[in-house]
């Protein structure tokens, strides 16, 4: 970073810019902290002062930082300042004084915050405090998060250790670590603590050897939390299995993203995916080794040699790949290196790439290599490997895999040759390795077994960063950027049963919802009636919508069915599109269609929500073809928010003001809510707030609405926490609106997620409850503002108001109320 002169101030501290950030420390005091301190990454409109460890011990560090940062910030741009000063949201006095005096938010920690880099300066559970608090000039203040620059899914995890089934999630800077309860707890200096940020992946971390948790037991807590994206790391060799992870995964219900420190003595292998057939992916490779070049996401190239990067380790070839090598399941203690193709010679080439490969990694990783022949050797070959290292330590012993006995047969009694000096590298020893792979799970689909040999360079993703190439017939592993527990989504038949994957649109992972595959709720066969490709199903009771991306055809429908609307709508999607460049993905034609659905639903027109919901509720896809498929895609390709949201309703009329804690409401149709905690409707004497899971962001797309709103998939859960009366009526100051004095709060649950019969709040519930209490308190200690337009009024009301209990089923094994008109 570049440094500008630093200026002294009053008693020993200088402050001075350190690239983008501030650095207030000691005239005297050294550098040597600088080094190793974990510089966030800059935050726009917001500037980052770290006071040093010498700084921080001055007695004079409060008093002085109101002069210290003034010349340096009062007439910047930036909007907040965050200080890294340990403890100094503890006393609010200076922090709020530092805010008033330079009319900016000031952000501090109560306690210590992690300074590793990667740990986004954490100042959570287990750092002596709760998290950075926001001190606003002249207003009160309020959390600031625990992390910097907040993660998207950081208010969808537990800020405390939530235990369930003899299993403990602790929070971590990364997400959360999972070990057995009675386990050690983490501290700032575990490994755990270690592991770096992910802004778009939560990472559920497998604790060490004496503290891994049983598979189904560490799935179980983890199902209850809310499916945000999330990818796993696995600390302990013990939960890096085969056995474990595809156990975690099959009791989970959901493929799995391990990354990390999956590798233990695998050197090439960053992100694997343990899918619930028992099978493994490689979505990311390592960077290739020196002189080689990257093939793809999961393969180099070195001359005419091809290295192919599979679970258990490396295949060199020049030949065709053998399918077999990818069914072989990683090991946490050690790799193989695979040679040739079956039938065939195996080059010389590839012997001298297999030294180049060695040559790569350190003394320790060679220790733990197999070498398995799946070529045959030819004479020239042989040459080669008869030729004795100067280090007689320094052996591997090979056998070839059966079907591949070499050209010169060896005595049976007699080891098979040593390893030739062009696969020793810096005749390293290496360890004895067996001709066989361990065992592995049966063959997978004809597909994958056939997958053809030079059918390597998967098309280019779609979209930004989180978007998935086109799926294609032989369907290999997904690339890198899909790495964020991307997972097939199932489709429910007319039954209400799971069938076949659809695997047939390009766009499916596009702004997935973080559901992590999320899938229509699974309600019972008597009350289901399940629509597809357009066909209006009207029996009377409440639609299940698919939650998949439309196809061509139904986008094709629904663009002739609008008529002049969907023109309309158009020019409010092409706004958005150029001001929210992130929304533009490569299938224009069908994002456009998807986007315009979104927002006939925002409209008055035909198609708005009231219209379509009334339709859902009856057991129909309403007047327009292919609407509601384009509406459900478009949802999924926008934002999801991860916060608190408001409805509000009339208490005499909603149910929800008398449901018991612990029960559970179904809302068939598509819900409508609001992020922004000042707003009131008229007339309305109840507020409902809701912890989300799936609901997507509207702002980006509708810009100018007069509130943020949100929009809940069909078919969203929500099970009650609590009812909130104030002891008096809150009073409104003059002119003011006032709050209602009742609140009901809910926690929207995650797809099949299952709830006790007994109706009882678990821990998730409760640390749900404690957020939703304060944004809550929040709202009442704020000023609010009227919304009178009457379809934003709908829709933040009507729904709730039309909500009563007409038939209870059982669904995901929870306790559910069904709620349609």
């Amino acid at each position: 970073m570049n440094h500008k002169p630093a200026e002294q101030a009053a008693g020993d501290l200088v402050v001075e810019w350190y690239g983008r950030h501030l650095l207030v420390r000691r005239h005297d005091e050294g550098n040597t902290f600088i080094g190793s301190f974990g510089w966030p990454e800059p935050v726009p409109a917001q500037v980052f002062v770290l006071v040093s460890p010498e700084a921080a011990r001055d007695p004079s560090a409060v008093t002085v930082l109101p002069s210290l940062l003034y010349r340096k910030l009062v007439a910047g741009d930036n909007a907040s300042v965050r200080i890294g000063l340990p403890g100094l949201g503890k006393d609010p006095l200076v922090p709020q004084a530092l805010a008033d005096v330079l009319s900016k938010d000031v952000l501090a920690p109560d306690g210590a915050f992690a300074t590793t880099p990667g740990a986004a300066l954490f100042a959570g559970y287990g750092t002596g405090g709760t998290g950075w608090t926001r001190f606003r000039p002249g207003r009160t203040s309020s959390p600031g998060g625990q992390r910097h620059p907040v993660p998207e899914w950081e208010d969808a995890l537990p800020e405390t250790p939530v235990t369930a089934a003899g299993v403990t999630a602790e929070p971590i800077p990364a997400g959360i670590v999972v070990r057995r309860a009675q386990g050690r707890p983490a501290t700032p200096t575990d490994p755990a603590f270690g592991i770096p940020v992910d802004l778009a992946a939560a990472r559920i971390v497998i604790g060490g050897d004496k503290d891994v948790p049983e598979p189904a037991a560490a799935a179980a807590l983890v199902a209850k939390l809310p499916q945000v994206t999330t990818q796993l790391v696995v600390l302990a060799p013990a939960a890096g299995t085969h056995s474990w992870l595809s156990a975690y995964a099959r009791s989970l219900g959901r493929d799995v993203v391990v990354v990390g420190s999956v590798g233990f003595v695998q050197p090439f292998v960053t992100k694997l995916k343990q899918r619930v057939d028992g099978f493994q992916e490689i979505l990311q490779a390592a960077e290739p080794p020196p002189g080689w070049q990257r093939r793809d996401h999961s393969g180099y190239r070195l001359g005419a040699v091809m290295a192919d990067v599979v679970p258990s380790g490396v295949v060199l070839r020049m030949g065709i790949a053998d399918p077999a090598t990818r069914r072989q399941p990683f090991a946490p203690d050690t790799w193989t290196l695979y040679l040739g193709t079956p039938g065939s010679p195996i080059e010389p080439d590839v012997l001298y790439a297999a030294e180049s490969l060695l040559g790569s990694v350190s003394p320790e990783t060679r220790r733990c290599a197999r070498l398995q022949l799946l070529g045959v050797l030819d004479d020239r070959a042989r040459e080669i490997f008869d030729r004795t290292p100067d280090d007689a330590n320094a052996e591997i012993k090979v056998q070839p895999t059966a079907g591949a006995e070499p050209s010169r047969p060896a005595p049976p009694a007699s080891p098979v040759p040593v390893m030739p000096r062009a696969l020793m590298v810096s005749a390293a020893p290496v360890a004895t390795v067996s001709g066989s792979p361990g065992a592995v799970p049966a063959s997978p689909p004809e597909t994958t077994a056939s997958l053809p040999a030079e059918v390597e360079q998967p098309p280019t993703g779609v979209g930004h960063q989180a978007s998935e190439p086109s799926r294609w017939q032989a369907m290999p592993p997904r690339p890198a950027v899909l790495a964020e527990a991307a997972v097939e989504r199932d489709r429910v038949s007319e039954t209400g049963s799971r069938v076949e994957t659809d695997r047939g649109n390009a766009d499916d992972d596009v702004l997935a919802s973080p559901f992590d595959g999320n899938a229509p709720v699974a309600v019972s066969e008597p009350m289901v009636a399940t629509v597809e490709s357009g066909a209006s199903v009207r029996s009377g009771k409440p639609l299940a919508i698919a939650d998949r991306a439309s196809t061509g055809a139904e986008q094709m429908r629904f663009t002739a069915a609008a008529g002049d609307i969907y023109s309309e709508a158009l020019a409010t999607v092409n706004a958005a599109l150029a001001t929210w460049p992130s929304m533009r993905q490569e299938d224009t034609a069908g994002v456009k269609a998807d986007y315009v659905a979104v927002c006939l639903y925002l409209g008055r027109g035909l198609g708005n929500s009231s219209e379509l919901n009334a339709a859902v509720r009856g057991g129909n896809d309403g007047a327009v073809d292919g609407y509601v498929h384009c509406l459900a895609s478009g949802l999924r390709r926008l934002p999801t928010h991860r916060r608190a949201v408001l409805r509000q309703g009339a208490a005499a009329q909603s149910p929800e003001r008398t449901v018991d804690p612990g029960k559970v409401l179904t809302e068939p149709g598509f819900l409508s809510g609001c992020t922004d905690l000042d707003v009131a409707v008229p007339g309305a004497d109840l507020d409902v707030l809701i912890w989300p899971a799936s609901a997507r962001r509207t702002s980006e797309l509708k810009i100018g609405q007069s509130v943020n709103e949100v929009v809940f998939f069909a078919g969203a859960r929500f099970k009650a926490l609590a009812i909130r009366t104030a002891e008096q009526a809150v009073e409104a100051e003059d002119g003011n609106l006032a709050v209602p004095r009742t609140a009901a709060l809910f926690r929207e649950l995650a797809p099949n997620e299952s709830v006790p019969s007994t109706g009882e709040l678990d821990e998730l519930d409760l640390a749900v409850l404690a957020k939703l209490d304060r944004a809550l308190e929040r709202r009442r200690r704020g000023s609010l503002r009227l919304v009178d337009e009457p379809e934003t009024r709908d829709r933040l009301t009507t729904s709730l108001l039309e909500w009563h209990e007409d038939m209870v089923v059982t669904a995901s094994a929870a306790r559910t109320a069904t709620l349609a008109s």
